[in-house]
């Protein structure tokens, strides 16, 4: 998709600076397949902020985090111990769902994930030095990001998508400076 390669060409000249990093696996779904699902939203219906550096909008690299949160004086080399041990997690896209917050401009549309090895790499992450206001890991793969009220129709309307098994090659660590380190697996 045009939009596509426009809006990451947009992403890479931003200097962010995150106050925390984070780790998650990038799920190795067909392109033309997620941009089917893409497709099924309408664009007057997503969400974009003008203030947020993410900018929001659709989710165009699908990825689940394993943790948010880590923190900038942790040693990439810990973080890379850590993403040593992972090998092959299968993860399985189950049913679309969402999640809002009182406090947020926007709804999420998600898929759920069923994976016992992303919980264990929760688990293993965590032995960083890390914050979260979040005590519960929810392991979901985001789609996009919704104006507020619009949500509960795609959930209907995606309600009969099969659920999609990955086995993911690839992790990222998104460092608090902004720059990004990919890890085979």
């Amino acid at each position: 998709m045009e939009y596509k390669k426009l809006i990451k060409e947009a992403l890479k000249k931003r200097e962010t600076v995150y106050e925390y990093g984070c780790v998650m696996i990038n799920l190795d779904v067909n392109p033309k397949e997620w941009d089917k699902i893409q497709k099924m939203v309408k664009e007057e219906d997503i969400y974009f902020s003008d203030v947020d550096p993410t900018g929001f909008g659709r989710e165009l690299d699908p990825h689940v985090t394993i943790l948010f949160g880590i923190h900038a004086d942790v040693p990439d080399e810990d973080v890379e111990k850590l993403i040593k041990k992972i090998d092959n997690p299968e993860i399985k896209l189950q049913k679309v769902a969402s999640f809002s917050s009182k406090d947020k401009p926007f709804d999420v549309l998600k898929f759920d994930i069923q994976s016992d090895d992303l919980n264990k790499l929760n688990k293993l992450f965590k032995t960083l030095p890390y914050t979260s206001d979040f005590p519960d890991y929810h392991p979901h793969a985001t789609i996009c990001y919704m104006k507020k009220g619009k949500v509960a129709e795609y959930v209907t309307k995606m309600s009969d998508l099969e659920p999609i098994e990955i086995t993911p090659s690839e992790i990222t660590y998104s460092k608090p400076d902004g720059k990004k380190k990919n890890y085979k697996i």
